[in-house]
């Protein structure tokens, strides 16, 4: 029985090796999905993204490109106690890092940046 699990195990090492040599950067891709935080914006960063029209108006008085703000999803984490994840059919989702606060609906078909908070917010489009 231990020399059929010990062949099992080596069996299973060389598997792991050989993926982590033969597809590289996709085994740690693999493993940080598992992490909450990397999946939701994952799969948020892989559809398009739609903006609201209140949204665009905050983009529009900061004089922002909408890239600034989706910059958040390259660097930022999930604040799981403002997001809504149990409603439905759309799920919300706040994203923030140190400067930008942003609010992401996540729906079946299509995502969308419903709001977003700067530090220096001056404008009154969410009003």
């Amino acid at each position: 029985m231990r020399r059929r699990f010990g062949i099992f195990l080596v069996g299973v090492l060389l598997g792991v090796l050989l993926v982590r040599f033969a597809f590289p950067g996709r085994f740690t891709e693999y493993l940080q999905y598992f992490d909450l935080d990397y999946r939701v914006i994952y799969h948020l960063d892989q559809d398009t993204i739609y903006i609201s029209s209140s949204a665009q108006c905050h983009l529009e008085c900061l004089q922002k490109d909408q890239q600034d703000v989706l910059q958040v999803l390259k660097n930022g984490e999930v604040n799981f106690g403002k997001s809504q994840t149990k409603t439905s059919p759309c799920k919300t989702y706040t994203i923030e890092n140190e400067e930008l606060s942003a609010v992401f609906e996540l729906c079946d078909e299509k995502v969308k940046l419903q709001k977003f908070m700067l530090q220096d917010n001056s404008c009154d489009c969410y009003n």
